[in-house]
């Protein structure tokens, strides 16, 4: 009498549109999964040419869909390409339990796109989002079954830190770090109020000051590497992270990345940034698009830097393991559990 065949471990076809393909997440739930790499970034002189028309994410979830049988399913990183990927699961008549994570918008889309993407994630099964407020969010903007939305809390290790100093020596200072999302005109109209007696150093992408008048105590940076950005964050008297509103979904990756470097943050209150300010001492906060209350916050954390750096030290343990990489993993388990069915070897 034959034996039964163990089940053959899922195989995960993770595909992120703007990282590499060995990005860390191949990493997650070893015990469990195997994986197939791929990645939305041009890999071919055609795609590099082109890319306006990013060619490398239709042929990112072409391959996905390609691979897709019993056994297998689908990660997709960043809501253009889980839709994408949704549409080429169904031209190609291929199922697969689908994954959306990381699904966050800096902006809503609207027009064609919108139309695109509420017609292909319908056939998503889960969506990953980075906060409560986003849940019901997408699931009534793009008409999903609300159930479907699952948050899961950004998870990362603390970023590398050069050995070197990031500045030439000089003053003390509070810097401003990332671009999506942020009010820079309240940061710079704050920061003008308080004088160049305080020096501020904003790190942030080119196009992220155009229009805007700075002032001469204030030092931009752009396209440095994060090593560096980050030594300059840890010899500061604090990240500055100003968010456009109370409904921008941004700024969780920098607001992780100094809470688990204990730098104290200044940030403004958003919905979808609750789960990682609410409660933490050494993260101030004040309503967004107020210039008045937002140079009260960096007078804050300047004259307060000593006792607020010491509570973000004292408090960063405890943030490496909110924030740790095995809440993925088990995210990951999850999904397996509910929708991916066991084959046989």
């Amino acid at each position: 009498m034959s034996m039964p065949s163990a089940a053959v471990r899922p195989v995960a076809i993770n595909v992120p549109d703007l990282s590499p393909a060995d990005d860390r997440f191949v990493e997650l739930a070893p015990d469990l999964l195997d994986w197939i790499r791929l990645t939305g970034l041009p890999s071919n002189i055609i795609e590099r040419h082109m890319p306006r028309l990013r060619l490398s994410r239709y042929r990112a979830a072409l391959q996905a869909a390609r691979a897709a049988r019993p056994g297998r399913f689908v990660i997709t990183h960043l809501p253009s390409m889980s839709a994408v990927t949704a549409r080429a699961l169904r031209l190609l008549h291929r199922r697969a339990p689908h994954l959306a994570f990381a699904f966050n918008f800096t902006d809503l889309p609207t027009g064609r796109r919108l139309d695109f993407m509420r017609r292909s994630l319908q056939d998503v099964d889960r969506f990953a989002v980075f906060s409560h407020y986003e849940a019901p969010l997408y699931a009534r903007y793009f008409d999903l079954d609300p159930a479907r939305l699952q948050p899961v809390i950004w998870t990362q290790n603390a970023p590398a830190v050069q050995a070197e100093p990031g500045l030439a020596p000089g003053a003390p200072y509070v810097c401003a770090i990332g671009g999506e999302g942020r009010d820079f005109a309240t940061l710079l109209e704050a920061v003008r109020r308080i004088g160049p007696a305080l020096r501020v150093v904003v790190i942030a992408r080119p196009h992220s000051l155009i229009g805007l008048d700075v002032p001469d105590h204030v030092e931009v940076l752009t396209n440095i590497a994060s090593a560096r950005c980050w030594r300059i964050a840890t010899d500061s008297m604090g990240v500055l992270v100003p968010l456009k509103s109370r409904e921008t979904c941004c700024g969780h990756v920098t607001l992780v990345a100094a809470k688990l470097l204990g730098i104290p943050v200044a940030t403004t209150r958003s919905e979808a940034t609750v789960e990682y300010c609410e409660g933490r001492a050494a993260v101030l906060q004040c309503d967004p698009a107020d210039p008045a209350a937002y140079r009260l916050l960096i007078d804050q954390l300047v004259q307060d830097h000593a006792a607020l750096t010491a509570v973000a030290q004292r408090d960063a343990p405890a943030e490496r393991a909110f924030h740790g990489r095995e809440h993925w993993a088990d995210y990951l388990r999850r999904f397996v559990a509910a929708h991916v069915q066991p084959v046989a070897g």
